[in-house]
């Protein structure tokens, strides 16, 4: 799969967009472009990244899917190619300079690398040698601003000892739709503290959702244990309510902000729960509309206060994948404004799933559309 250069020799066009996505989500992500966008053929997968043909016409840099499961996108422009007269053709059309996205495609799940694994020092290297290349062309630092022209360089492989690097190239125009970072990875580390990798996904949200937790919010999190989430809003200044049988981390525990309800979330009495809850969060290891409904009957109870709610989705069967159109709508029904959902860096099989009420939107601004 290659580009075309058009009559304009600064305009680089082709029918190709590239998509990244989580290791085994590639199937779920090709249904899911089958229905939402019928316009497009499969063309290319490897794990974690998949391309797809557009069968009229050019992609468009400004293309947003409003998929799923692909965390990143963009005009694919092939591999192989020579990078420089890409760059030279993107760079006469950036409006003071082209902004620079290199990234490796995911190779394992999240918490599965083999222990001497590391995620990243190739993709540095590959960006070294770009901005060493082509002086003046690229932005300083890599975090994308809206109306960014960006180029795309995905490392699918490493280079080996019998293989050279393979390297796809592509672009596209940074808009809200986009993860600011490369590949949709924000540069997240988990604390020594945190008691889990939950901390990830709660701040990985944070830069999903615009970061509408404050300090002074009151949380309400269910499937809490061992805190990773929690752990991750108390250090934002929350209060947190853990409802969860299993034992929370020493670390929540001692907070005085923290307070543990170790009962299963359906046999939480409402007297047992503040006047005043600002969020609901939800992380539990059983099927969605076992969650679904455990939400609802918390939503019911959260009283006016309630700006929103934050949910992790397990999606313990790949076939749940299809009704995450009826989980969206199943949250849209409990009063619920501005509803997505998303498979981000931090997940494994499950996907997060947020919306606000009106005072929810009021807080977040400009930063998403009323409904």
């Amino acid at each position: 799969m290659g580009h075309r250069t058009s009559k304009d020799p600064f305009v680089i066009t082709s029918p190709f967009y590239f998509t990244v996505c989580q290791v085994g989500a590639e199937k779920a992500l090709k249904e899911e472009m089958a229905r939402i966008a019928p316009g497009l053929r499969f063309s290319f997968s490897r794990p974690g990244f998949v391309t797809f043909k557009l069968l009229e016409g050019e992609a468009d840099g400004t293309w947003a899917p409003g998929s799923v499961f692909a965390r990143a996108w963009g005009v694919s422009l092939g591999k192989g190619a020579e990078v420089a007269p890409l760059v030279q053709g993107l760079h006469a059309r950036a409006n003071g300079g082209l902004r620079l996205h290199v990234w490796e495609r995911d190779q394992h799940l999240p918490g599965d690398e083999p222990p001497d694994f590391e995620q990243g020092p190739a993709a540095e290297a590959l960006e070294a040698r770009l901005r060493r290349d082509f002086p003046g062309v690229f932005l300083e630092g890599s975090q994308a601003r809206e109306g960014d022209l960006v180029f795309d360089a995905v490392l699918i492989e490493r280079e080996g000892p019998d293989h050279p690097a393979e390297i796809w190239w592509g672009w596209h125009v940074h808009t809200r739709a986009h993860s600011a970072f490369p590949g949709g990875r924000p540069p997240l580390e988990l604390p020594e503290l945190a008691p889990s990798r939950a901390w990830l996904k709660l701040e990985e949200m944070m830069h999903w959702t615009g970061s509408p937790l404050r300090a002074g919010d009151r949380a309400l999190e269910v499937g809490s244990a061992p805190g990773g989430v929690s752990y991750a809003m108390l250090e934002r200044g929350l209060s947190v309510i853990g409802i969860d049988p299993a034992k929370m981390d020493p670390v929540c525990l001692g907070n005085p902000r923290f307070k543990h309800i170790a009962e299963a979330a359906n046999a939480v009495r409402r007297e047992r729960l503040p006047e005043e809850i600002h969020w609901i969060l939800l992380d539990m290891n059983v099927k969605p509309d076992v969650s679904l409904f455990a939400v609802d009957r918390l939503v019911s109870r959260a009283g006016p206060a309630l700006l929103g709610v934050l949910l992790t989705v397990k999606l313990n069967d790949w076939k749940y994948a299809r009704e995450i159109p009826h989980m969206i709508a199943h949250v849209k029904a409990m009063g619920l404004k501005n509803v997505r959902a998303a498979q981000l860096a931090s997940h494994r099989r499950e996907i997060a799933i947020a919306g606000f009420t009106r005072r929810g939107q009021m807080r977040l601004g400009g930063r998403i559309a009323q409904e």
